[in-house]
C-alpha cells in the first residue's frame, strides 16, 4: 500500500500531462475545424459574390436587350413613317404624271386629226 501512496503524485503529474495533450489536441482540431468552417464560409461568400455578379451581368444584359429593342422599334416606326410619307408623295406625283400623260395623249390625237385633215386636203408630203 505504501507503494500506491507514493505513486499518487506521479499519477497526478501524469494526468496533468495527459490533460495538456488532450487540450492541445482539442485546440489543434478546434483550429482545424474553424479553418474548415472559415474556408466553407469563404467559399460560400465567393459563391454568393459570383451569383451576385452573374445576376448583375444578367440585369445589364437585359437592359442592353431592352434598350436595343426600344431603339429598333423607334427606328422601325420612324422608317415606316418616312416610307408612308414618301409613298404618299410618289402616289401624288404618279397621279400628276398620269394626268399629264392623258393630256399629252389627247394632244397627240388632236395633232393626228389635224395632220390627217392636211393630208386629205393637200396630200402626202414627199
Amino acid at each position: 500500500m505504501k507503494n500506491n501512496l507514493n505513486d499518487v503524485p506521479q499519477i497526478y503529474e501524469l494526468l496533468k500531462y495527459i490533460g495538456y495533450v488532450i487540450a492541445a489536441i482539442t485546440l489543434w482540431y478546434k483550429d482545424t475545424i474553424a479553418i474548415k468552417f472559415g474556408i466553407k464560409k469563404n467559399n460560400k461568400e465567393l459563391e454568393k459574390n459570383s451569383l451576385n455578379n452573374l445576376q448583375q451581368n444578367m440585369d445589364l444584359y437585359q437592359e442592353f436587350v431592352d434598350d436595343i429593342d426600344e431603339r429598333y422599334k423607334a427606328r422601325i416606326e420612324r422608317l415606316q413613317a418616312e416610307f408612308e410619307e414618301s409613298f404618299g408623295k410618289l402616289q401624288a406625283e404618279l397621279s400628276v404624271l398620269k394626268e399629264v400623260n392623258k393630256q399629252l395623249n389627247n394632244l397627240i390625237e388632236k395633232q393626228k386629226k389635224t395632220i390627217q385633215k392636211y393630208v386629205e386636203k393637200y396630200g402626202e408630203l414627199e
